[in-house]
C-alpha cells in the first residue's frame, strides 16, 4: 500500500464537499402531480430515512463536474479505472444494497471493473486490472448523533443517490428552504423532487435536487448546483433499479488465487451512510468537525509526509496565514486546504471558512 501513501487524503476531497452537507430547513408545502399522493416537506424527509424496503439493486449512472484536476488511483488499485475517477466525468455503477451492513458497488471501465464489497465490518475493494485486493476492517459503529457524517469512495454507498440523499439530510437545520417542486419520472418510477436551498451565502451550494421513489422513498437521483450555476456540479441518478433483497452471493468476496492482498487501515473514518459518528470519535480518530449546515468543514492531518507533484500540484495556490502556510484548491463548489504541516480541510465553502479552521487546530 505504498505507492500512494502520501496522496491517500485526495480521493475523499470532493466527496467531503459533497457528502457532508447538513441539509433541511423551513418547510413549505406546495402541490404534487394526480400521479402521486400530495404530501408535505418534513413528511418526505422523514419517509426517505426510513425507506420502505430492505433491499435493491440497480444501475446507477453519476456526472460530476467538480473542476477538480486529475487524481491519482486510491487504495494501490488503478488500471483504466479507479474509485477516484469517480470524482470527474462520467462512469456507470451497478449497485447492490442488502442493508446498513451489506452493500456493494461495482464500477464498470471499458475492459475492467472495480468493486468494492461490504460485509459487516469488512470491507473489500478489488480491481479486476490489476488482480489487487484491499482489505479494510471498519470501526464499530457508534450510537447515532447529530453530527455530521464522512462519506468517501470506501464506503461503498456514499457515491449513490442514496448514500448522498442520505448526508444531506443527516442533521435537520432550519437555514434551509425544503420544497417539493414536482413529481417526475425516474427509472421508470414515479417520483417526488425535494429541493433544498441553502438561505446562507456562507456555502457554495445553490440547491440540491432529490428525487424520491414514490412507493419506497428510495432516492433514485440527486444533482447539486452550485451557486449562481445553471448545470449540476453533481449528477447521480438510477437509470434502472429493482426492489427485492439481493441474495448473499452478490456481497460474498474472496480473493483470487492469483490475486496481490492488501491490509489497510482507513485514513478517514469508514462512517456507514446511514449513521452518524459522535464528535468524541472523531477527534479520537484525528477529525475536526466546525462550522455546521451547509458550512460545515471537516479537517483531518493526513501526515507530514504529503507529498504534492503532478497536475494537481500546478492546480493548488499557495496561501499563507496566522494558521502557517499551505496550499489551496478552489472550484465552484468545493474548496480544500492542504498546511504544510500536513492538515487538510475541506467543504463546499469559501477559503475564509477554511482558513479559520485551520486557525483552530
Amino acid at each position: 500500500m505504498k505507492r500512494h501513501r502520501a496522496l491517500r487524503w485526495l480521493a475523499p476531497v470532493a466527496v467531503l464537499g459533497v457528502g457532508s452537507f447538513a441539509a433541511t430547513g423551513l418547510f413549505t408545502v406546495t402541490t404534487t402531480s394526480a400521479s402521486l399522493p400530495s404530501t408535505t416537506p418534513a413528511a418526505l424527509i422523514a419517509a426517505v430515512q426510513s425507506p420502505k424496503t430492505s433491499g435493491f439493486s440497480g444501475t446507477v449512472v453519476s456526472h460530476l463536474s467538480l473542476g477538480l484536476p486529475e487524481l491519482p488511483a486510491i487504495g494501490n488499485v488503478g488500471g483504466g479505472t479507479s474509485m477516484t475517477s469517480l470524482l470527474a466525468g462520467s462512469h456507470t455503477l451497478q449497485v447492490w444494497y442488502g442493508g446498513v451492513d451489506k452493500q456493494r458497488v461495482a464500477l464498470l471501465g471499458a475492459t475492467d471493473e472495480i468493486d468494492l464489497f461490504r460485509t459487516g465490518r469488512h470491507l473489500w475493494q478489488w480491481s479486476s486490472a490489476d488482480r489487487v485486493a484491499v482489505h479494510t476492517m471498519l470501526p464499530k459503529v457508534e450510537q447515532r448523533t447529530t453530527a455530521t457524517p464522512t462519506p468517501m469512495p470506501s464506503n461503498a454507498l456514499s457515491l449513490t443517490p442514496s448514500g448522498l440523499a442520505q448526508s444531506a439530510l443527516a442533521s435537520l437545520d432550519p437555514s434551509t428552504q425544503v420544497d417539493i417542486n414536482k413529481d417526475e419520472d425516474v427509472a421508470d418510477r414515479s417520483a417526488y423532487e425535494l429541493v433544498l436551498t441553502p438561505r446562507t451565502t456562507a456555502s457554495r451550494v445553490g440547491s440540491v435536487h432529490i428525487s424520491v421513489d414514490g412507493k419506497t422513498k428510495i432516492p433514485l437521483g440527486v444533482q447539486v448546483y452550485a451557486r449562481g450555476a445553471s448545470s449540476a456540479a453533481v449528477d447521480v441518478e438510477f437509470t434502472s433499479i429493482r426492489f427485492a433483497q439481493p441474495s448473499d452471493t452478490y456481497f460474498q468476496f474472496s480473493p483470487p488465487s492469483d490475486a496481490i492482498v492488501h491490509q489497510a487501515t482507513p485514513q478517514l473514518p469508514a462512517l456507514s451512510t446511514f449513521s452518524t459518528t459522535p464528535s468524541r470519535a472523531l477527534a479520537d480518530r484525528g477529525v475536526s468537525v466546525t462550522g455546521s449546515g451547509w458550512s460545515t468543514v471537516v479537517g483531518y492531518r493526513a501526515g507530514s509526509d504529503v507529498k504534492l507533484s503532478g497536475a494537481f500540484a500546478r492546480a493548488l495556490t499557495p496561501v499563507s496565514g496566522s494558521w502557517g502556510k499551505g496550499r489551496l484548491l478552489e472550484s465552484s463548489l468545493v474548496c480544500a486546504l492542504v498546511t504544510d504541516d500536513g492538515r487538510v480541510y475541506t467543504g463546499a465553502v469559501d477559503p475564509e471558512a477554511l482558513y479559520a479552521a485551520a486557525g483552530t487546530k
